[in-house]
C-alpha cells in the first residue's frame, strides 16, 4: 500500500517503508545544526547506535525482535584475526540478521525485566500505540513533513520519545537543548498540532545501559520546546537554501 501524499497518523507502517517516504524530518533538521565536529563524533559512535536501535526493538516491538536479532555464541569476539574471521562466519550463517555479542543481548533481556515492571511504563504502554508514523503539510513552514513517534496516545496526548544512555543525571535542561532532543521534541509537538490542533505533552524517557538500569522520565518543558522551535526556523532556512 502506498501512502504517498497521505497526511495524518499511521499505525504499524514499517520503518524501511516510512524511510523512502516523501517529507523532512527531524533527523535531518539536527543534521544540519551539528558542527562538522560532533557529525564526525556521531560517525564513530554506531556501535552505541546499534544497540539503541535493538533496545528500541525489543521494547517497542518485541514480536519483532527476534526475526531482526540473533545472539553470538558465548565467547565469540569481533577482536584480533581469527575473532573477525569466525564472526563474520556466524554473521553469513544468519544473513539477514542483525548479530549482538552475548554481553549485549543479555544486557537487553535485563533492561527488557526492568522496562516492563517500572510503574511509569506500565501507565504509558497501557494505552496509546508504539511506533506511530505522521505525516502533514506544514503551512507555515511550507514543506512536507514527516515523524515517527516511539510511543503516542491520542486520549492522553502525550508523545514519549525512549533513549539509552550511560548517565541519566547528565541530562538537564541544557543538555537537552544543547543535544538538539529539543528540535525532536518541538517538531513531534508540531507535528501533532498540525494534524489535531491540539498540543500535547512531550516525555523523554532516559534507560541506562548498564546495571541496575535505572529509568528516568523527563518531560519537555515549555523552555526546551521554545528553544526547539526557533532552531527548527534556523534550521529550514539552511534547507531551503540547499534545496
Amino acid at each position: 500500500m502506498s501512502y504517498t501524499n497521505q497526511c495524518g497518523f499511521i499505525y504499524s507502517l514499517p520503518f524501511e517503508e516510512y524511510k523512502i517516504l516523501p517529507g523532512l524530518n527531524q533527523s535531518k533538521l539536527r543534521k544540519l545544526l551539528s558542527s562538522p565536529i560532533k557529525q564526525k563524533q556521531g560517525d564513530q559512535i554506531q556501535q552505541a547506535m546499534n544497540f539503541g536501535n535493538a533496545g528500541h526493538c525489543l521494547l517497542l516491538e518485541p514480536h519483532k525482535f527476534a526475526e531482526l536479532y540473533v545472539c553470538a555464541p558465548k565467547g565469540l569476539q569481533r577482536r584480533g584475526k581469527k575473532g573477525r574471521k569466525y564472526w563474520e562466519e556466524f554473521c553469513e550463517l544468519n544473513k539477514g540478521k542483525n548479530v549482538l555479542d552475548s554481553t549485549e543481548w543479555e544486557r537487553l533481556q535485563k533492561i527488557l525485566n526492568v522496562f516492563q515492571i517500572n510503574p511509569k511504563i506500565r501507565r504509558f504502554w497501557k494505552h496509546g500505540e508504539t511506533e506511530v508514523s505522521m505525516f502533514w503539510e506544514d503551512t507555515e513552514l511550507d514543506l512536507e513533513c514527516k515523524a515517527r513517534m516511539d510511543w503516542f496516545d491520542t486520549d492522553s496526548m502525550k508523545i514519549v520519545d525512549l533513549k539509552f544512555t550511560n548517565n541519566i543525571a547528565r541530562f538537564s535542561n541544557q543538555k537537552l537543548m544543547d543535544q538538539h532532543f529539543s528540535v525532536q521534541a518541538a517538531w513531534y509537538r508540531r507535528g501533532v498540532y498540525n494534524l489535531t490542533g491540539s498540543k500535547c505533552d512531550f516525555l523523554f524517557v532516559f534507560v541506562e545501559k548498564y546495571s541496575p538500569h535505572i529509568i528516568g522520565v523527563i518531560q519537555a518543558s515549555e523552555q526546551i520546546i521554545m528553544h526547539g522551535e526557533q532552531a527548527i526556523l534556523n534550521a529550514t532556512k539552511r534547507y531551503i537554501k540547499k534545496t
